[in-house]
């Protein structure tokens, strides 16, 4: 890694911003909500691992969010 120069102000290109707008009329407001989407995927990725970490304890499957540690204890058969 020293051989590599740390990325700086100079050496990233220049960004130009545009907007589109299309309202909608599904909402009062007009708005489609779509500055949510990069994250609505987390969730259901986090319950995946989770699965994924307790499928060999033979748990049963987590299919709610947020994934409490009561939640987890369920589908252990501990509580």
């Amino acid at each position: 890694m020293a051989d590599y120069l740390v990325p700086m102000a100079g050496e990233m290109p220049d960004i130009e911003v545009g907007h589109v707008v299309s309202p909608t009329a599904d909402s009062e407001l007009g708005a489609k909500g779509a500055g949510e989407a990069g994250t609505a995927g987390a969730p259901g990725c986090v319950v995946n691992a989770v699965n994924d970490a307790l499928r060999p304890l033979g748990t049963k499957v987590i299919t709610e969010i947020p994934v409490t540690p009561d939640v987890v204890l369920k589908a252990l058969g501990k509580i």
